[in-house]
């Protein structure tokens, strides 16, 4: 959440871009969403904060840029 507030995005915006349903990220924020691989990778992307792995919360660096 604090990601996606940081960008301005509000869980709708994030959602389209996404191309996900508002209610995916509602329930992924409140914690009763089950985790899918594939959307959390998306999220990372658009907010730009890794949310997987033992570097959870650090800066997302875009691949070939390592």
């Amino acid at each position: 959440m604090q990601g996606r507030q940081s960008k301005g995005l509000s869980q709708k915006d994030l959602a389209t871009k996404i191309n996900e349903k508002p209610q995916i990220v509602t329930d992924y924020e409140a914690g009763r969403g089950i985790p899918n691989q594939m959307v959390l990778g998306k999220i990372e992307r658009v907010i730009g904060i890794k949310l997987r792995g033992k570097d959870r919360g650090q800066t997302l660096v875009p691949s070939g840029k390592k």
